[in-house]
Formats: structure tokens, C-alpha cells, sequence
């Protein structure tokens, strides 16, 4: 056979298993697929950490001096004001140290008249009546101290708060150095947690920080950041900060770990599913349903920024309103038919409709 006729027979070859592809990729149905559209939303980038509670205001509430309890007038756990009488101690000897000495001072107030009335009359000397008047002084003095003394008797609680378990009862003899209750303000708690440096160029106060505890499954309480320590440390590379949370049920307690998500550089910002990316290399590609008849993908090379989720920002590629493929890429291709059964809002049950719609097509 000589070698133009072997090139001709080749040639059609060629062309009939072109046209047989051709044949078959036009009498094979659309792929079904689920889409999402490309939306502008609210987001940030999470910064992820553990942080300890802390009441907002604590205490433990201690006598300033030694002395026996005559009464107690809390219950453990009690909520109080600021002022609230705690316990009261054994003033019996300055009460009575203070009845002598008012007595003592209505003696020399009335000693003090009578030598102010001799001076006015020109009889009595003015020495006479300064001493007169030092004396009564002197007595006032006394009183205060004793009055300051008598108060030393009564504890009472410094700031609103929530009273802890007592540990003295009545006629115990107390001293400065025992812890009787404790108090914390538990209406705000602090929680303070150590952050990487790498991200302080990201922190500032007022940023918004979500948090989660075991001891609440399920339950998200938010906050926001209050303050940063101007120290890093030299160790750990870290730096401490501070938040705050509103905590009117007080069901944050001092001592929990709660774990911490900040929600640094808050953004309006381009975003879809993550399972709409497809990585070769360090490429991104997305297929965008093209509208026709029938609908098409197109492979789309995009630029991508932070992940968070189980979605991915979205900074070059994509404009708003965009339908990505998102579900049922495994037989897509540049080019290929595609079926949308579902547009993904984020509530689709994606597995139960790509298992119905597999069952509709085995039934086909």
C-alpha cells in the first residue's frame, strides 16, 4: 500500500472517532450539579485562643482586727449591695468606752461655757478659756477614734456583688489574716488570654471576640476586646489582652477556660462555599455556570483570601451574584452541560438531595 493511501485511511480514521466522541458527548445528559451564588457579606479573620475568667471586681473579705463574731447576716452565694452589713463583731468594750467618753466631753463642752461666759464678763483669762476649748477638742478626737474603732466591728461588703461559701460561725475568734467569705462582681467578667505578636498589627480595642465554654455546649457568648499589654513576651512571644463580656445571668464563672475566637479586621468582602475551589499547584479554579441551553461550566482562575467555616473569601475572579459550582465536580470539565438541581443557601441538606437525585437517575 503505498504510503498516500495509508495517510488517506489514517485521515478517516481520525475523523470517525472525532465524530464518534462528538456523537456521544452530544447524547450524554447534563451533569447534575449544586450551585451557590457569590454573595458580599460581613466577615473577619478569626484569631483563635484560650482564655481564663475573671470577675470584674474581687475580694476576699478579711476582719482588720481580732475580735470574736457575735452575728453573721449573709447566706452563701447571696447577691449584695455595696454597704451591706456581713458580720458583726464584739464591740461591747468600745461601746462602752464611748458612752465615758461622751460623758467626759459633755463635761468639758459645759466647762467650755463656763469659761467662755468668765471671759466675757472680763473675769476669766483667755488662757483659761483656750484650755477649755482643747480639752473639748480632745474629747471629739476621742470619739472619732472610738467611732472608727466601733466600725472595725462591722464588715460590711465593699462593691455589689455575689457572696461565696463562709468560713467562720458565730463565736469564733477572727483575725486579720482570715479569709471569712469572698465577693466578686460577677455583672462583667474580664477574661485574659495570650495572643501570638504576629498579630498585633490586626488588634485594637473594641474588636469583637465570641466565645464558647464545655460547661455551656452549644451556647456562644460575645464580647470584645478591651485592652493589650504594651509587653511581649521575650519567652513565648506572646502578649497578654484583656476582654470584656456582660455577664447578667452569672453563668461565666471566675476560673473557666472559655475558648476564644477574635474577629479581627472586619470586612465587607466576596464570598462562597470552599468546597467551590479547586487547587492545582498553587492555583485556584472555580466553574461559573454559564446560562444557555443547556447551561455550561467555565473554568475560572480565581485569587482567594482567608478560609473560615467552610467558606473562602474571594479577592479576584468572582463578581457578586455569580453561580459557582459547589457540589458534583467530579465529572466537570471546562465546557461540560451542567443540571443546577439546587442553589446551596447555606440550610440545603446537600447529601440527601445528591442521594435523591441519584436514585431519580438510576430509575431513568
Amino acid at each position: 500500500m503505498s504510503s498516500r493511501m495509508l495517510n488517506g485511511a489514517l485521515a478517516a480514521a481520525l475523523i470517525g472517532i472525532s465524530l464518534t466522541g462528538l456523537l456521544h458527548a452530544a447524547g450524554r445528559p447534563p451533569t447534575s450539579v449544586i450551585a451557590a451564588s457569590a454573595q458580599s457579606t460581613p466577615y473577619y479573620d478569626k484569631i483563635e485562643a484560650l482564655g481564663t475568667v475573671n470577675a470584674n471586681e474581687s475580694v476576699n473579705i478579711t476582719p482588720k482586727i481580732t475580735e470574736k463574731v457575735i452575728s453573721i447576716h449573709f447566706e452563701d452565694g447571696a447577691s449584695v449591695k455595696r454597704g451591706d452589713l456581713l458580720i458583726k463583731l464584739d464591740d461591747e468594750e468600745e461601746q462602752a468606752n464611748l458612752r465615758s467618753t461622751l460623758a467626759v466631753q459633755a463635761e468639758r463642752e459645759s466647762a467650755y461655757r463656763r469659761a467662755q461666759e468668765l471671759y466675757n464678763r472680763r473675769v476669766g483669762s483667755e488662757a483659761d478659756l483656750d484650755a477649755a476649748r482643747a480639752r473639748v477638742d480632745q474629747s471629739q478626737a476621742e470619739i472619732e477614734a472610738i467611732r472608727t474603732r466601733i466600725a472595725a466591728h462591722q464588715i460590711t461588703a465593699p462593691f455589689n456583688g455575689v457572696l461565696g461559701l463562709r468560713h467562720i460561725s458565730v463565736g469564733a475568734l477572727v483575725e486579720p489574716s482570715d479569709v471569712l467569705t469572698t465577693l466578686d462582681d460577677l455583672s462583667v467578667v474580664k477574661v485574659d488570654f495570650a495572643i501570638p505578636s504576629v498579630f498585633l498589627a490586626n488588634l485594637k480595642p473594641g474588636l469583637k471576640v465570641e466565645a464558647e465554654t464545655s460547661a455551656y455546649p452549644g451556647q456562644t457568648f460575645t464580647g470584645e476586646l478591651k485592652s493589650i499589654s504594651p509587653r511581649v513576651d521575650p519567652v513565648t512571644r506572646t502578649v497578654q489582652a484583656r476582654a470584656a463580656f456582660d455577664n447578667p445571668g452569672r453563668m461565666l464563672l471566675t476560673g473557666m477556660l472559655l475558648q476564644l475566637d477574635l474577629q479581627s479586621r472586619p470586612r465587607t468582602t466576596l464570598v462562597i462555599p470552599e468546597s467551590a475551589i479547586s487547587t492545582v499547584g498553587t492555583a485556584h479554579y472555580v466553574f461559573v455556570v454559564a446560562e444557555g441551553e443547556p447551561a455550561r461550566a467555565q473554568r475560572r482562575q480565581v485569587e482567594i483570601g482567608s478560609r473560615k467555616a467552610g467558606k473562602v473569601e474571594i479577592l479576584k475572579g468572582l463578581e457578586e451574584g455569580d453561580l459557582v459550582i459547589s457540589h458534583g465536580l467530579v465529572k466537570i470539565s471546562d465546557g461540560s452541560t451542567v443540571k443546577v438541581i439546587a442553589v446551596d443557601d447555606g440550610a440545603l441538606n446537600v447529601a440527601k438531595l445528591l442521594q435523591g437525585e441519584k436514585q431519580a437517575e438510576q430509575t431513568e
